[in-house]
């Protein structure tokens, strides 16, 4: 198996930066691109099967198309996959500036683990059905030839899809340092945990103070998470073409404390209040990252992900 190391000129991240201001993109790069990455959902025989098919198709219809997939999976089809490529897992930064476009397929877990891969920009993303949920998925794998046929040739529409920063600071503000993810597509959750008692969260955006949140805790989401917790919580179902921050409290002791949408450049802070009387536990796309304490805050701030929709 080869390692890929050259990226190709075709989706260049200047040009990204410069069309943040929409959503939707009538122009697509017209360069054809040279490297498709490939995730899969693990432990599933019918998203096995449907790699199987989805690369073979891939390598006999685009010989010149390098396709790379995790080096796990690389490994477990060394035999029936002997054409694919790998990055090494001590060098994932090379994913971010090899990968052209790439296809999913699963549900939204497996959307979700594919934009940790790219901490910064992202390249277009076509996403098959194949999981147990699909919010987040656009298009059935039957149809997958065609979608694939018309994503490579350009023949496409991409929609902007944000996501969240996130970062943990200490009172006098230091950057606390966690292993895990900083980037978030879903959302970002600040909960009491497994501690009985509400939390006290004082809430400021750019600097100001707006409230504070006497609750089980507060979610910040995208509206892509709209879907997600934040909608089990009673938030509203945002459509991803309005950019947005989307906050809303988990089981609030005030009536008057509802769901706010905020402009995608806020800059919010979210801060463990003296009142609160146990630490509070920050989770990032359902995982868990870290216990804050009184005085200890959480920064979000938008940023974005190319997608195909």
């Amino acid at each position: 198996m080869a390692r890929i190391v050259k990226s190709s000129p075709c989706l260049t991240r200047s040009k990204q930066k410069k069309q943040v201001a929409s959503c939707r993109f009538p122009e697509v790069p017209t360069e054809r691109p040279r490297n498709v990455l490939i995730i899969k959902k693990v432990n599933d025989y019918k998203v096995e099967k449907a790699l199987l098919e989805v690369a073979n198709w891939l390598h006999k219809e685009r010989p010149d198309l390098n396709i790379i997939v995790e080096p796990a999976v690389a490994e477990h089809y060394r035999e029936k996959l002997p054409f694919v490529h790998v990055i090494p897992p001590d060098e994932k930064q090379e994913y971010s500036r090899t990968v052209d476009f790439a296809i999913t397929l699963g549900g939204d877990g497996t959307l979700l683990h594919l934009a940790s891969l790219f901490p910064k920009a992202a390249p277009p993303v076509v996403s098959f059905s194949l999981g147990t949920l699909g919010f987040l998925m656009s298009f059935h794998l039957k149809h997958f030839r065609r979608v694939v046929s018309d994503m490579t040739a350009g023949k496409v529409s991409l929609m902007l899809r944000m996501r969240l920063f996130c970062s943990l600071h200490l009172p006098s503000g230091q950057r606390i340092t966690v292993d895990g993810k900083e980037v978030v597509m879903n959302e970002v959750t600040l909960h009491r945990g497994r501690f009985p008692h509400l939390t006290s969260l004082g809430c400021f955006v750019d600097g100001e103070y707006l409230t504070e949140c006497v609750a089980d805790g507060l979610i910040v989401s995208t509206p892509t998470g709209s879907t997600a917790y934040s909608l089990s919580a009673g938030g509203p179902i945002v459509h991803p073409s309005v950019q947005s921050l989307v906050m809303t409290p988990i089981c609030p002791r005030s009536l008057s404390f509802r769901t706010v949408l905020l402009p995608p450049s806020a800059n919010i802070r979210l801060e463990v209040g003296e009142a609160s009387r146990s630490q509070v536990e920050v989770s990032m796309d359902g995982q868990e990252v870290f216990l804050l304490d009184k005085g200890e805050y959480l920064q979000v701030r938008g940023q974005f992900l190319w997608g195909v929709m």
